[in-house]
């Protein structure tokens, strides 16, 4: 069995054996000698890098990131029921984008927001306000900035 990065060649011979066959039936790929790969490799490579309707690389849209944050709020990490409902999402794009969102608003959250006050224009902290559970609901569209 072959390990290790994928060749264009390999690409294309699994490519053929899909538009060909379907995308079932992995095994057979390596059982009728096409491919060095198991059967599971040949699905995750067809599922995760070359499916037709993919739109890995591209930014979540508004309505997918709503979507992602209301079904993560349902199923919790399930990241592969999640994707279900994002065409051409894998569990690993909706993975992505919790975890950098995650980050960005734990990083919002250490960071103090400076509010003048009227009396002595110190800075205050409004972040620790605001509890955890109500702010990981919310997207803010500033977060981008940060």
């Amino acid at each position: 069995m072959k390990k290790g990065p994928w060749t264009a060649e390999e690409d294309k011979v699994l490519m053929d054996y899909v538009k060909k066959n379907g995308s079932r039936d992995w095994s057979s790929i390596q059982s009728n000698g096409l491919l060095p790969r198991t059967g599971k490799s040949c699905r995750l490579r067809w599922v995760n890098k070359l499916r037709p309707n993919l739109k890995s690389g591209c930014k979540f849209t508004l309505e997918e990131e709503r979507m992602v944050i209301d079904m993560q709020a349902r199923f919790g990490n399930k990241w592969a029921r999640i994707a279900t409902f994002l065409e051409g999402r894998t569990d690993n794009d909706v993975k992505n984008f919790w975890s950098t969102r995650q980050k960005r608003l734990a990083k919002l959250l250490q960071t103090p927001i400076p509010v003048r006050s009227p009396t002595n224009q110190r800075k205050a902290t409004v972040c620790s306000q605001v509890p955890d559970s109500e702010v990981i609901r919310y997207k803010f569209d500033f977060i981008d900035d940060y």
